[in-house]
């Protein structure tokens, strides 16, 4: 197997990984932005806080965390109401 076949796999990979975290943080304008744009925004999708009410938020977030996630939420639901 080629140093490119491997680099392929390897980068595939990373993407479906980072889509299905960004599926269960809730990032949903994320993933169709990948979809249809640039798939490289799954990986941030795959690293920016969650949706406060994701599966995702639910399972891993307690406390400071949550509690972040709440404020970024809010924080960009006025900015696009505005």
């Amino acid at each position: 197997m080629s140093l490119l076949a491997i680099a392929e796999v390897v980068l595939s990979g990373s993407l479906v990984l980072a889509l299905l975290v960004a599926m269960a943080k809730g990032r949903w304008a994320l993933v169709l932005s990948g979809l249809v744009l640039l798939f490289p925004l799954w990986w941030y999708g795959a690293i920016a806080l969650a949706a406060p009410d994701s599966w995702w938020s639910r399972r891993f977030y307690r406390g400071a965390k949550l509690k972040r996630a709440r404020a970024y939420h809010d924080k960009w639901s006025r900015r696009f109401a505005e």
